[in-house]
């Protein structure tokens, strides 16, 4: 790998990680714009560990809480969200969120490996990110914080997030637009897609770790630690940028770039 597409790559993953365009669909596409060759799982690998740090660092003192409160179901504070939630709530919050994913994930891994990692696929799956994004900000309500989140709502919004194994269909704009449409206000719909991101990451990390331990690809340690540092550090920008955002404004700028780049690609392939 160049230092240029280190760079590149490890400054696409931190970014697109958490804003609603598709940190999949965007590496697909860098890689067929440049025709830059593959950077191997080991690298996947580190830039994940580091887009990881970034959302487990931002939200450093809701894990700590979460962690050392769920005995004593102690009130925990997510961010400066208007509503303080019960531990043992938010734990099952993101616990449900999950199992949805993890279900849907392993069951349609090899399809989706095999028939969507095409630029023409995310190009549709922008489209369709784009037409998420809309509705929710049409028909979304946003009056409800994250005290009034229930459990059935977590299941919805991780059945949502299932969508997101398709390369080009954003991970946090599932989400966190599916929260925003059932009442959350954007920036706690962005709090809680952040704080449900943290297993999705872990989880595919540890996939991508698993399958790069039983290859025999040689390990790049500059390309690993170089990548995991700039996913990280951007990663953790995108997301204090994104709540600050979205407490002010809508989602238009993101279904705008996700129309422009799924039409420019649709094009071009």
């Amino acid at each position: 790998m160049s230092f240029i597409q280190i760079i590149a790559l490890a400054f696409v993953q931190g970014i697109t990680e958490f804003l609603p365009i598709s940190s999949s669909g965007h590496l697909i596409l860098g890689s067929w714009l440049f025709d830059w060759p593959d950077q191997g799982l080991f690298f996947d690998t580190a830039v994940h560990v580091g887009t990881l740090a970034a959302v487990i660092t931002y939200f450093r003192r809701e894990w700590v809480q979460l962690l050392f409160g769920i005995r004593r179901n102690q009130l925990i504070e997510v961010d400066d969200s208007r509503g303080v939630i019960r531990a043992r709530l938010l734990a099952l919050l993101i616990l449900l969120g999950t199992i949805p994913l993890v279900i849907g994930g392993l069951l349609m891994k090899d399809t989706v490996e095999t028939n969507f990692r095409t630029p023409e696929a995310v190009g549709w799956s922008l489209l369709l990110t784009a037409v998420v994004l809309l509705v929710s900000d049409l028909v979304g309500r946003r009056n409800r914080d994250l005290s009034a989140l229930r459990l059935s709502d977590s299941l919805i919004i991780g059945f949502a997030q299932v969508l997101s194994v398709f390369p080009g269909i954003s991970r946090s704009g599932m989400t966190i637009s599916m929260a925003a449409g059932l009442g959350l206000t954007r920036a706690d719909a962005a709090r809680f897609s952040m704080m449900l991101a943290t297993p999705a990451i872990a989880g595919a990390g540890c996939l991508l770790a698993v399958s790069a331990i039983n290859t025999e690809e040689p390990v790049n340690w500059y390309a690993i630690l170089l990548g995991a540092c700039i996913s990280a550090s951007t990663g953790y920008l995108a997301i204090a940028g994104l709540i600050r955002f979205l407490k002010t404004r809508s989602f238009r700028p993101f279904i705008v770039y996700c129309v422009i780049v799924g039409t420019l690609v649709l094009v071009a392939a």
